[in-house]
C-alpha cells in the first residue's frame, strides 16, 4: 500500500473514533511510518491516536509529534 493510502485510511480511523478529537492531527507518512502532528487535548487521545494507527494495514511504525493540552496564546500587542 503507497504512503498516501496509509495516511487517508489513518486520518479516517482517527475521525471516525469517537475517544479522538481528530480535527487538529495531521497525518503524513513515509516508507510506511507515520508521523502525527497538531494538537490534542490530552494525553489519553495522544495514546488512543497512536494505538489506532497502529492497528492500520500497512502502517510500520507510529511517530508522535502531538502537542497535548491546551497550546498557550500569543498575546496581542
Amino acid at each position: 500500500m503507497d504512503d498516501g493510502s496509509i495516511s487517508a485510511r489513518v486520518k479516517t480511523v482517527l475521525l471516525n473514533d469517537t475517544q479522538v478529537n481528530a480535527t487538529k492531527i495531521n497525518v503524513s507518512t513515509t516508507n510506511g511510518v507515520v508521523v502525527m502532528s497538531g494538537s490534542v487535548p490530552s494525553k489519553d487521545q495522544e495514546q488512543r491516536a497512536i494505538q489506532l494507527a497502529r492497528q492500520v494495514n500497512g502502517v510500520r511504525d507510529v511517530r508522535s509529534e502531538l502537542q497535548v493540552g491546551t497550546p498557550p496564546t500569543t498575546p496581542q500587542l
